[in-house]
């Protein structure tokens, strides 16, 4: 199942690739939204191939984008895409290699498929996680292991707290980090901020499908396609050091 349309999103994100590193090699003009988040040509331009290229293959599915104006229609779909055009935009600016289209398909709520690709590295990450299994807690309690971690939270030393001993790995794209975290690149990815669910839907899927668990930063269950499309902190991880790592919060959500 999702078959075509995991490969119709596979296309799509690599077309969109190629517009995104057209821009970065002629230039790229950019400004600023209303809520100071940073938009670039690209990202406009890559919003509007996805859109073409998903809403015409799939023309009954709903519609959640970055770069476009949501509609309430979404939430009466059984599914729905959600994407970001680029999700990094900073370090697309900076010419840091650390940004990604990502695109998922949600279904009842729940990630069903993620494609998330890196145009500048040429990693395209895809995956059905419809049907997926965690795989059993095998972390040995105790042990240091690698977080992916935003990279203006590191450099503002804005994360949650941490096990003693962990070692922490600034990453850009949120969507990436969670795509690298699926293929055993690292041992979890997490924030205690908010993130718009376009940023994180595609990177879950990939992270739900190779077994992984994903929650909220406090164990809470991730719903998608909601009327206010955030989520509240993320955490991904092995389900072992998840367990750890929820337990490791608990206090300080308390206090």
């Amino acid at each position: 199942m999702f078959e075509r349309e995991l490969e119709i999103a596979r296309e799509a994100a690599l077309a969109a690739g190629e517009v995104v590193e057209r821009f970065r090699r002629e230039g790229v003009r950019y400004g600023r939204k209303a809520g100071r988040e940073l938009v670039s040509e690209a990202d406009l331009e890559a919003a509007a191939l996805l859109e073409r290229r998903l809403r015409s293959a799939f023309p009954s599915d709903g519609w959640l984008s970055e770069e476009h104006r949501d509609s309430p229609e979404r939430l009466g779909a059984a599914r729905v895409w959600v994407v970001d055009p680029i999700d990094g935009t900073r370090e697309y600016l900076l010419g840091i290699p650390e940004y990604a289209v990502s695109i998922a398909l949600v279904a009842d709520g729940s990630p069903v498929l993620g494609v998330v690709h890196n145009p500048a590295t040429g990693e395209l990450f895809a995956d059905r996680c419809w049907g997926a299994e965690e795989r059993p807690p095998t972390e040995p309690t105790g042990l240091a292991f690698e977080a992916l971690v935003g990279r203006g939270e590191h450099a503002w030393d804005d994360l949650p707290p941490l096990p003693e001993g962990t070692i922490v790995r600034p990453v850009g794209s949120v969507a990436y980090r969670l795509a690298l975290l699926s293929r055993g690149d690292g041992n979890a990815t997490l924030t205690g901020f908010g993130r718009a669910e376009w940023d994180v839907a595609a990177g879950a899927a990939l992270c739900l499908a190779a077994g992984l668990r994903v929650t909220g930063v406090l164990g809470d269950p991730l719903r998608f396609n909601q009327p206010r499309p955030f989520v509240r902190g993320l955490l991904a991880a092995e389900p072992g050091l998840h367990e750890r790592l929820v337990r490791f919060f608990a206090p300080f959500a308390r206090a």
